[in-house]
């Protein structure tokens, strides 16, 4: 009998290990999140007030988070779901729900550096242009940015539902997998 890799594979993380993961992997994801909610509170504070002092300074706040916060704790979060995924019995492509959150990240943390962080920072550079006492036009921008934070709220929302509920089953190789692991003596297959 010919076996796979997935056959064979076996969680490699102690379960020490995967607690603490865990920890990492909740907080850095919570943490994105609650930046999220945070920018979302800024930007539509700083788009649709019309005090001028009030609009620089939640767009430099923007920057300031962003620029620090988002990259790092999304990377945490990408990388711990993936040592998490890789390191368990989950898999990283057995479960739905797994290869729903891995995609749903992935765009995320690619849009941060590429997307989001660029806009920012050049409606900080526009405003920080202007006189203290002068309200920037940010009519053109408004919409993206804001459509930019619901889409990311959903992404983030999404995926805590999906590790909460685990929707959708196995994937066809987790399927083959588990018919792989049950056709062989001995072995049980894990319940899902």
């Amino acid at each position: 009998m010919t076996t796979t890799d997935d056959t064979r594979r076996r969680p490699w993380l102690t379960p020490r290990a995967r607690k603490w993961i865990l920890v990492l992997h909740v907080v850095s994801a919570v943490g994105w999140l609650g930046i999220n909610f945070a920018d979302f509170a800024l930007a539509v504070t700083g788009l649709t007030t019309t005090d001028p002092a009030l609009q620089h300074a939640m767009l430099r706040a923007l920057v300031v988070v962003g620029n620090t916060l988002l990259i790092p704790i999304s990377l945490l979060a990408l990388t711990t779901g993936l040592v998490l995924a890789l390191g368990t019995q989950w898999g990283l492509l057995r479960y739905r729900w797994v290869v729903v959150k891995l995609i749903l990240t992935s765009i995320a943390v690619l849009l941060i550096p590429f997307a989001l962080l660029p806009e920012l920072n050049n409606l900080n550079d526009l405003a920080s242009a202007l006189p203290a006492d002068e309200l920037l036009d940010t009519s053109e921008h408004v919409w993206g940015v804001l459509s930019a934070a619901v889409v990311s709220t959903s992404m983030y929302i999404t995926n805590v539902i999906m590790s909460v509920v685990k929707p959708g089953g196995r994937t066809q190789r987790g399927e083959r997998a588990r018919a792989g692991q049950s056709a062989q003596p001995g072995r049980t297959s894990p319940v899902s």
